[in-house]
């Protein structure tokens, strides 16, 4: 993003893209406890500038991360203690995480073990030789992109972390650890505005999705703004 601090500082409507994400979770009633992964030695700028101006409650853990995600991951989890049902991996970086897709999530993880919010492929996706030419064209009928969160019952995420570690093997998410050991996940559709925010042309798209929640928030009549993203 060509910041010096981290993209997670950068403001959106006037907060930290960080602290939008957050709010999220803290306001869902379901979410008993938020570990938040952090660059190794900020714990206190990430407790100054995210947890204390926001009242995230629930992040009682500031956890230095790895040099991979999955290593942040597995820091993460070691904080967990039991009796834990479900455990919520999510990026600090998608703050436009609705909660009805939050709650259709943890249902499904719920009643099958493993869900993974997801949205239908839109282009069309060539596959290339290693010459840069087409080698063959995939069907979109049965192509999906991966978002977070990503929810799995405690024992099964444990049992692939554990393996991906025995064995050395990175994932490209944590959903692909879980099907290491023949898992089934399943697909919870996502939202297209559940974006992560990775370049400059992100901001601009979050500003305009915050913008129009505030808007149908104001249209709706009500008098007190009770949104978790105005408060």
């Amino acid at each position: 993003m060509g910041k010096e601090k981290g993209k997670l500082f950068l403001p959106l409507q006037g907060r930290p893209l960080l602290a939008w994400t957050l709010l999220v979770f803290e306001s869902f009633r379901e979410i008993e406890e938020i570990i938040v992964v952090v660059p190794p030695g900020e714990e206190d700028e990430y407790q100054k500038n995210f947890l204390l101006p926001y009242n995230i409650s629930k992040a009682k853990k500031l956890i230095p991360g790895g040099p991979q995600r999955q290593d942040s991951l597995w820091n993460g989890f070691q904080e967990i203690y039991p009796p834990c049902k479900l455990v919520v991996v999510h990026d600090g970086a998608r703050p436009f995480l609705e909660e009805e897709i939050l709650k259709n999530a943890l249902e499904a993880a719920e009643s099958s073990g493993a869900a993974v919010v997801a949205i239908p492929v839109k282009d069309t996706i060539k596959v290339e030789d290693g010459t840069g030419m087409v080698r063959q064209t995939l069907s979109r009928n049965n192509l999906w992109l991966a978002q977070t969160p990503q929810v799995y019952q405690y024992p099964i995420l444990k049992k692939a972390l554990e393996k991906a570690k025995d064995e050395d093997f990175y994932g490209t998410d944590d959903s692909s650890l879980v099907e290491r050991i023949g898992f089934p996940i399943k697909i919870v559709p996502g939202s297209y505005e559940n974006i992560k925010v990775t370049t400059p042309e992100d901001l601009i798209f979050g500003e305009a999705i915050l913008q129009r929640r505030l808007n149908k928030t104001l249209n709706s009549g009500a008098n007190k703004i009770e949104s978790r993203y105005w408060l």
